[in-house]
């Protein structure tokens, strides 16, 4: 009798135990061998192909904003390299490359302004439209300060757009200034300044705001969509 009461007592308990264990689902809950082992789901492959795939998505605003700025440097290229090498006002090429990065590094900021400065600095290198060929060297450092500033200190603004072609047409001067002694023989300081530096600063201040004005436009869409979003979150 007491054998017979032990084992309903044992099969009781292994019944109580199964049932505890089907209506327990926490992370040793027994599998179907009873391991114990921790199951997986079959979803986790593919939330994480979801996640590479997100990873490897293009921005379309950032892509056309990019196609856009490639399109009116190369223009710009263009029109500096074959255009002003022909008719030199004041007997200069004038330089359309720094007044272009400095609006795009206002726009658009350091990183993005860096990168149009290095990408337009090589460009008007191998297209020969600078007699003094480190002179381009400039752009990648004025853009990225210029980003800085515009995005911590100055708001976008004509006087401010003003200030910093200003800097950075004189800036240039200075390092034509400084070449030109290194690698002019025989010339003095005061031929250097009325003869180089002064016809290149007149012409460069001159054609400064064509190209300015050009790739804002070209930009304005962006920048129009970016302000309606911003007052949209507000």
């Amino acid at each position: 009798m007491k054998a017979t009461q032990n084992n309903k007592t044992q099969k009781s308990s292994r019944k109580r135990r199964g049932k505890a264990a089907e209506g327990y689902s926490g992370p040793l809950a027994p599998t179907a061998r009873g391991t114990g082992e921790i199951p997986v789901k079959s979803s986790t492959l593919r939330e994480k192909f979801n996640g590479w795939r997100l990873g490897f998505s293009v921005d379309k605003e950032l892509l056309l904003k990019i196609i856009i700025t490639a399109v009116v440097l190369v223009f710009l290229v263009v029109v500096q390299t074959t255009v002003f090498t022909v008719a030199r006002p004041f007997g200069c090429v004038p330089d359309l490359m720094l007044p272009f990065v400095v609006a795009v590094a206002t726009l658009e900021k350091e990183r993005f302004g860096a990168v149009v400065a290095l990408c337009a600095a090589y460009m008007i290198e191998a297209a020969g439209g600078t007699e003094i060929t480190l002179l381009p060297l400039l752009y990648v450092p004025v853009a990225y300060a210029i980003g800085i500033l515009s995005t911590h200190n100055f708001r976008d603004s004509f006087p401010v757009a003003v200030m910093y072609t200003a800097v950075a047409v004189l800036l240039r001067g200075v390092i034509t200034f400084i070449v030109a002694l290194i690698t002019v023989h025989g010339i003095s300081v005061a031929n250097v300044l009325s003869d180089i530096v002064l016809p290149e600063l007149i012409v460069n201040v001159i054609f400064a705001p064509f190209p300015q004005l050009f790739i804002r436009l070209c930009l304005r869409p962006f920048r129009k969509t970016r302000e309606e979003k911003i007052s949209s979150v507000k």
